[in-house]
């Protein structure tokens, strides 16, 4: 088997473009007409140009192409071969197949520049990381035209299911602009992308409109509860169902339910500042606690079996249950099922870990036989807890806040959305129970706070309830009749946005996985508005309308305006602020706004 490898190595080099080519070859172009198509009278040569272009399938060779026009013609264009204009765009130097090898490895399988120039060499295509980025920015550009130019064709597919069924949010990184996009429920296809200074009303509007024009209106849209998208909606598509996310409304919900307490647990912890201390204990317990970790664990078999055993509390160490302890609450706000505040509340878990062990630690100090370094350690644990356990304020904002954690779970449950435990995180979509039976479940827990005759008078209940009535109307809209050309389909739209939100995650883990390190404000202002298309490149359906015929995507890309793509490249790279980065480091200066002043009141006539 090593020997047929050998050879099947030697055979794939000899017929590698490198070797079968050491010299690059000299080959000649010219228009397939012969005729002016708009007189009929013979072509004649312009000129004859000489290039050295690069691809895939050839390497490096030397074109010459010869230039045709019309002299008959007042005004005649020129007319060039069609069939170098399909390997290689025109004052370009790599082809277009070499443009889509860059774009794919860079944006789908996340290489660095580096990488991809490693790969290309093997392919005999020499070039430099800041060429593999100039191609994957073109490469990206030229896949934005195409997917406009075949607008029509996909929304034909489209109305062969029935319509489509948008999913509309944006996602930013501080003060970055907004990356808004729209994807289609049933095929995960990226429709429209768009970056915005703002998810308003106007911005949102207008990336609408360009929507409705390319695929038409949606038989339905889901969305959060962003101001600027719901006026948007309402001014754009009035008569469009609009399908709140549930997980964003629970969520929405339960930030203004419980924000205000929760910031003053947040704030009361942050003034004690006892996680420092703690974890110098558990640096110091380390070991002890390591070396004891199996009594630890019959220790605790015996307290759950409820059984007596003085020999195994003489087996275990003061210092090692310590440590157990100390690290218990370092742990506590590590329980919850990963979908964030509101829905998990760690610093809350933190204060009540810190109360338990206090009193527990409290208890063995004052009466078990420990030895005087033992005792002397859980004296210094109780220094620790004892300040914030002892915090009236820190006090009262927890037990309010799991008074409305309480209720907010209830409506977690009525919902059947992030349950509590039920460890579906981010990703949890709620299942398929029929809306009107989520209906009956929240309208009978309504029906319950209000009967309570202590929390329904308060006023952050009563706005809770408001906050359901105000949206129940879109949390609770019937499903959909849409036409097919098979007939009549019934269609309800997913509870959450979780299809948008999974795709902005996916989004990051490319870049952090190609850049190796994580997004930030200025990575989302630098990304071309058409990235998120790139993703609709591992959807076969939509591969086969956008090629329309073409054998691949390099010569469906070659057919795009490569002076619409030079345009548009010129317009993105525009500076934000209309100055060049030389001039925006001249004036961040300290002393550059004080010069200009002076120097124009010096010089004011």
């Amino acid at each position: 088997m090593l020997a047929l490898s050998e050879v099947r190595a030697r055979l794939a080099g000899s017929l590698s473009p490198a070797a079968l080519f050491p010299v690059p070859p000299r080959l000649r172009f010219r228009s397939r007409l012969f005729r002016c198509p708009h007189c009929g009278e013979p072509l004649k040569v312009c000129k004859t140009q000489r290039r050295q272009p690069c691809t895939l399938h050839l390497g490096s060779f030397v074109a010459h192409e010869t230039v045709l026009f019309c002299d008959r013609c007042p005004d005649s264009p020129v007319f060039r071969s069609e069939e170098l204009a399909a390997l290689v765009g025109p004052n370009r130097t790599f082809g277009h197949d070499v443009m889509v090898f860059a774009g794919e490895a860079v944006l789908r399988r996340c290489r660095t520049a580096e990488e991809t120039v490693a790969e290309l060499a093997e392919r005999n295509v020499r070039l430099s990381p800041s060429e593999v980025r100039e191609l994957a920015a073109r490469f990206v550009v030229s896949l934005g035209l195409a997917h406009a130019e075949a607008a029509p064709r996909l929304r034909r597919h489209l109305q062969g299911a029935g319509g489509y069924v948008l999913h509309l949010d944006s996602t930013c990184k501080g003060g970055s602009a907004h990356l808004l996009t729209g994807i289609d429920e049933a095929s995960g296809l990226v429709l429209l992308s768009a970056k915005v200074p703002a998810e308003g009303a106007e911005e949102t509007g207008g990336f609408l409109r360009r929507l409705a024009d390319r695929f038409g209106p949606p038989v339905a849209v889901s969305c959060d509860m962003s101001r600027g998208i719901l006026a948007a909606l309402a001014a754009e598509l009035a008569c469009t169902p609009v399908f709140i996310c549930h997980f964003h409304f629970l969520r929405d919900l339960g930030k203004d339910l419980m924000g205000q307490d929760y910031e003053t647990v947040r704030r009361r912890l942050r003034h004690h500042g006892v996680k420092a201390e703690l974890r110098r204990l558990q640096g110091e317990l380390h070991q002890v606690t390591s070396d004891n970790a199996g009594g630890l664990a019959k220790l605790l078999q015996a307290v759950g079996d409820g059984r007596q055993d003085a020999g195994l509390v003489r087996e275990v160490p003061g210092a090692a249950v310590l440590g157990a302890f100390v690290a218990s609450v370092l742990d506590a706000g590590h329980q919850g099922d990963g979908c964030g505040f509101p829905f998990d509340r760690p610093l809350l878990l933190f204060f009540r870990q810190a109360q338990a062990v206090s009193d527990a630690a409290g208890a063995l100090c004052r009466h078990a036989p420990l030895q005087p370094h033992e005792r002397r350690l859980f004296l210094r644990l109780a220094e620790a807890l004892n300040p914030l356990c002892s915090d009236p304020a820190l006090a009262a904002a927890a037990d309010a806040l799991e008074q409305k954690a309480k209720v907010f779970d209830t409506l977690r449950r009525a919902l059947r959305l992030a349950e509590p435990g039920a460890g579906g995180g981010l990703n949890d979509g709620g299942g398929d129970l029929p809306i009107a039976t989520l209906e009956r479940q929240v309208d009978r827990f309504c029906r319950e706070l209000r009967a309570d005759p202590v929390l329904a008078p308060r006023r952050e209940f009563l706005a809770m309830l408001a906050q359901i009535g105000t949206y129940r109307h879109m949390l609770f809209a019937d499903p959909i009749r849409v036409q097919t050309p098979q007939g009549p389909r019934t269609l309800q739209p997913q509870r959450t946005n979780n299809i948008l939100e999974r795709f902005f995650r996916s989004l990051n883990r490319q870049a952090c996985k190609r850049t190796g390190r994580s997004t930030g404000e200025a990575y989302l202002n630098r990304m071309l508005p058409d990235t998120p298309l790139v993703a609709n490149l591992g959807n076969p359906a939509y591969l086969k309308v956008l090629l329309d015929g073409a054998e691949n995507l390099a010569q469906c890309l070659a057919r795009v305006d490569p002076e619409t793509v030079e345009k548009t490249l010129a317009e993105l790279r525009k500076p934000q602020a209309g100055l060049n980065r030389a001039l925006r480091t001249r004036l961040r200066a300290r002393a550059t706004p004080l010069q200009i002043a002076c120097f124009i009141l010096a010089n004011a006539a």
